[in-house]
């Protein structure tokens, strides 16, 4: 397939990852996800796609939202079982998800290895995802250390993302879920990552309009500001992105404090990897988290010259899609409108 000029999709969006994509009334379907999940079924599911015989399977401590997820040991390997039950249509964001991890995997990154996905629903009613299972702690929920230990973890995050700013990817924004059904490759749907970047804005600024954490003035603004940012944003290739590199979708190894690795690409997304520095502090950070993650970039390649504009305008837009998504499941909270006002500093607005 030649060109970009057919995937302009109007089903493109600006991200869809974890939860964020749900409505509240799949949210409520998914807390039930467990009760109506038989495990037996992943016994059998083994036994036909790797030959192997299960012999003990666990409910991590820890679980995300959209999917029933389990570890199970079987011929003596661990593994990690993820399966969809929320949704309709078959979620072909776990077949761009294995195709992102293996891409990582050979550029030298720490990453899920993901052995098999099945998105057919010929057998099964659901699609499902078996990867290699990752040992480690999560520093969200478990972290052992001091600020130290914690910016070695950051400097390391930022060395990933200078690594992944090499792997070059066709097109930008989020990927096309039917090539990578059918052709197994990544293909972004947009034409420019100034067109990827504005996807959806207007109509998230307007949710935060009317929802009354914006005046009109800066609302106009804002929008003048994007509008205005093409120069900026402009880059002349994408580049994978995972952008969603938040401490829980990590594993440190407890004693050297290294990343085991990241996982869950399900919002990688062909782009500027400013765009993954800029996004990664706006997670949940135990301590200042983006000059050990600039220190660990500029270690493996050199910033351009604007990249603190760059990071400036992508962590506000970040900080919107996340307001947004809060908004839409009522958990604002005063935290996020603070850092929804800290991201409009730089610009004065």
């Amino acid at each position: 397939m030649n060109g970009m000029a057919n995937h302009n999709r109007s089903d493109n969006t600006f991200y869809v990852g974890g939860g964020a994509a749900k409505t509240p009334e799949q949210v409520k379907v998914l807390k039930s996800k467990y009760e109506n999940f038989d495990i037996n079924i992943i016994k059998q599911i083994f036994k036909d796609v790797l030959n192997a015989n299960v012999d003990k399977i666990v409910k991590p401590n820890i679980v995300g939202l959209p999917h029933v997820t389990y570890f199970v040991e079987a011929n003596g390997k661990h593994y990690c079982f993820r399966s969809n039950l929320g949704s309709d249509a078959p979620e072909t964001e776990l077949i761009i998800e294995k195709i992102a991890s293996n891409l990582a995997a050979k550029h030298g990154i720490p990453t899920n290895h993901i052995l098999y996905v099945d998105c057919s629903r010929k057998k099964y009613k659901f699609d499902f995802q078996i990867q290699e299972r990752l040992f480690g702690e999560n520093p969200e929920h478990n972290f052992k250390g001091n600020k130290d230990d914690y910016d070695k973890i950051s400097f390391e995050l930022g060395q990933i993302i200078a690594k992944l700013s090499g792997i070059k990817t066709e097109g930008y924004g989020r990927f096309d879920k039917k090539i990578a059904a059918k052709e197994n490759r990544l293909l972004g749907m947009v034409n420019s990552n100034y067109d990827y970047i504005l996807t959806e804005l207007e109509s998230q600024l307007e949710t935060i309009l009317k929802a009354g954490h914006l005046t009109k003035d800066q609302h106009q603004k804002i929008l003048k500001l994007f509008h205005d940012s093409k120069d900026l944003v402009t880059v002349e290739s994408g580049s994978l992105v995972h952008y969603d590199l938040a401490d829980h979708n990590l594993l440190y190894d407890p004693k050297t404090f290294k990343v085991v690795g990241i996982f869950d690409w399900e919002a990688v997304c062909s782009s500027d990897p400013m765009l993954d520095l800029g996004s990664a502090p706006t997670w949940k950070p135990l301590y200042e988290r983006e000059s050990k993650l600039i220190e660990g970039y500029r270690s493996i390649k050199a910033l351009p010259d604007n990249f603190r504009a760059k990071i400036n305008i992508y962590r506000l837009r970040t900080i919107i899609w996340k307001v947004v998504h809060n908004i839409k499941f009522d958990m604002l909270s005063p935290e996020r409108l603070v850092r929804l006002e800290k991201a409009l500093e730089p610009f004065k607005i």
